[in-house]
């Protein structure tokens, strides 16, 4: 029987060390003692991490739409620069 390589295990490692999200009705569950019957499960929910507020979705959204805004503003910057320079070309072509 082969072993598994040593990077895989570290990895397996780490999948088990890392905490788990989970939602708002389940921390609630925690808080209001139904999950006592369950003490390794109510542990890892109420260690798990909080999830991300409203505000700071928004404000993550929000700037992925300003990003998103910027890139469209310098292909177009971009391709009219294209355009001044093919135009210049021709002048000179003409002349």
């Amino acid at each position: 029987m082969k072993k598994a390589p040593a990077k895989m295990k570290k990895a397996a490692a780490k999948m088990k060390k890392a905490p788990a999200k989970f939602n708002k009705g389940l921390k609630a569950a925690s808080k209001a003692g139904k999950l006592d019957n369950n003490p390794k499960f109510k542990a890892a929910v109420d260690a798990s991490p909080a999830t991300m507020k409203k505000a700071a979705m928004k404000m993550k959204k929000e700037s992925m739409a300003m990003m998103k805004k910027s890139v469209a503003m310098m292909k177009k910057a971009s391709a009219m620069k294209m355009k001044m320079d093919k135009s210049a070309a021709k002048l000179k072509k003409k002349k």
